[in-house]
C-alpha cells in the first residue's frame, strides 16, 4: 500500500512540475487560486479522474495543486480542511489527502485553505466538487444453460456486476473464428440485468463474446456455447423417461404384492378353517358309527328256551 501511495505522490510531483491540466475543480470563494486533482490506482495502472468520476474502494489521491506562476506563495503556510462528502473530515498543513469511497452514490466534495502570509495578511480558498462514485464492472455472468437447440429461439440471461449505466457490446462467433472485420452489437443498459433473444443456425461451438464498460471500468469476457441437434434431445429424454417408467412399475408392483399376499393367506386360512371343521365333523360322525357299532355288539343274543330231556325210567 505504501508503494501505490508514492507512485501517486511522485504523480502529483510530475504534474506540479510540467503544469497542471484542465481539471474538474469549483472555487466557490477566496483568493488561493488552483485546481483539484483526482487520481486513482488499480494494479500498475494510475486513473487521472478528472470528470468527477470515481470507483469504489479504489485508494484515491485527492490533491491540491497551486496557481501560483510568479512563485509568491513558497513563504506561505497553508492549512487544509478536507471534507469528503461522507462524513468524514480531515485537517492538516499538506496539499493532499488519502482516502477512498465504499459505497457507490453521489457525493460533495468540499476544500477549505487558510493560509498566513509573513505579512500577517490572512488568506482563504474554498473548493466544491461533485462526485459520483460507482462500482467497477468485476463480472458477468450468464444465468442459464451452456447448451442449446439449433434453429430454436434461445433466451440467454446475464448479470452485470457493476453501477450503471453500462454499455455492452456482444457478438456470436459460429466455431470461434474471429470474422474480418470484426464487428459487435452495441447495447446501453440502465440496470444490471442483459436478456438476449438469439436462434443458432449451425451445431457445433460457438463462442459469445463480450465487452462491458461504464464510466469508470471496462472488462472483457467470452463464454463458449454448444449447440446440438433438435433430435438429440429426443435421445437423452426416452431413456429417461423408459427408467421412470420402470420404476414407477417396480414401486406399485412392491406396494400391490404384499397387499396380495395379505389376501391370499386370509383366504388360506379360512380354506384351513373349512378344513378342520369339516374334518371334526366326520371325526364326529365315525365317531357316532363306531359307538353305535359297540352298542350293537354289547346286546345279548335273544334268550333261547332251554330244552329239557326227561329220561322215563
Amino acid at each position: 500500500m505504501n508503494g501505490i501511495w508514492s507512485v501517486l505522490v511522485l504523480s502529483l510531483i510530475s504534474s506540479l512540475a510540467f503544469g497542471i491540466p484542465d481539471e474538474l475543480s469549483h472555487p466557490l470563494s477566496g483568493n488561493v487560486k488552483g485546481r483539484i486533482m483526482f487520481r486513482q490506482m488499480e494494479g500498475n495502472s494510475t486513473y487521472l479522474r478528472d470528470s468527477g468520476k470515481l470507483a469504489s474502494y479504489i485508494p484515491t489521491l485527492v490533491s491540491f495543486q497551486h496557481f501560483d506562476p510568479r512563485h509568491t506563495l513558497r513563504s506561505v503556510t497553508f492549512t487544509y480542511t478536507w471534507d469528503l462528502g461522507n462524513g468524514d473530515v480531515r485537517k492538516g498543513p499538506e496539499p493532499f489527502v488519502k482516502c477512498h469511497y465504499t459505497s457507490p452514490g453521489n457525493y460533495t466534495f468540499q476544500l477549505s485553505i487558510e493560509a498566513n502570509t509573513p505579512q500577517h495578511s490572512r488568506t482563504t480558498g474554498l473548493y466544491s466538487v461533485n462526485l459520483t462514485v460507482l462500482d467497477a464492472i468485476k463480472s458477468v455472468e450468464l444465468r442459464g444453460p451452456l447448451i442449446y437447440n439449433v434453429d430454436q429461439s434461445s433466451n440467454l440471461s446475464f448479470h452485470v456486476g457493476g453501477s450503471p449505466p453500462v454499455w455492452l457490446c456482444w457478438r456470436v462467433l459460429s466455431e470461434c473464428h474471429t470474422p474480418s472485420p470484426t464487428s459487435c452489437n452495441l447495447v446501453r443498459l440502465n440496470g444490471n440485468i442483459f436478456n438476449l433473444n438469439y436462434t443458432f443456425r449451425s451445431v457445433g461451438t460457438h463462442c459469445l463474446d463480450l465487452s462491458v464498460r461504464n464510466n469508470i471500468s471496462n472488462l472483457q469476457t467470452s463464454y463458449n456455447i454448444y449447440v446440438q441437434s433438435s433430435h438429440v434431445s429426443l435421445i437423452f429424454i426416452l431413456p429417461c423417461a423408459a427408467v421412470i417408467v420402470a420404476t414407477l412399475i417396480f414401486i406399485s408392483v412392491s406396494v400391490c404384492r404384499p397387499r396380495q399376499q395379505s389376501l391370499m393367506s386370509k383366504a388360506l386360512m379360512a380354506d384351513m378353517n373349512y378344513l378342520s371343521f369339516t374334518e371334526i365333523e366326520l371325526h364326529a360322525k365315525d365317531a357316532s358309527v363306531t359307538s353305535q357299532d359297540k352298542t350293537n355288539e354289547a346286546q345279548p343274543l335273544l334268550h333261547q328256551p332251554e330244552t329239557s330231556y326227561s329220561t322215563q325210567p
